[in-house]
């Protein structure tokens, strides 16, 4: 259970301190991924990351839509040591 809060902390810094330019050149200035839950499913044997990501601009958002958001999120967990391991991504959008 700790091994999966670190994950999502880790997750969390790097989407949005490490990828932050990638981020608001996809989405627009001001753009954040949070980090909502991260678990191990035993049947799939693959992670789930349930995350929402806060757009500041819907222009730039239609254009891209969640390919981005799963693009960077995908090259973020080679960061995590558990790149082995296949994820499934769970996304919804909020504008701020």
């Amino acid at each position: 259970m700790i091994i999966l809060i670190i994950m999502r902390n880790c997750l969390t810094i790097l989407l949005n301190i490490v990828f932050k330019k990638d981020l608001e050149l996809l989405y627009g200035k001001g753009t954040m991924v949070e980090i909502n839950e991260c678990k191990y499913c035993t049947t799939t044997k693959n992670f789930l990351v349930d995350c929402t990501l806060k757009v500041g601009s819907i222009e730039l958002f239609q254009e891209t839509q969640l390919d981005g958001l799963t693009y960077l999120i995908e090259e973020s967990w080679k960061y995590t040591g558990t790149d082995k391991n296949k994820i499934s991504l769970v996304s919804s959008v909020d504008i701020i």
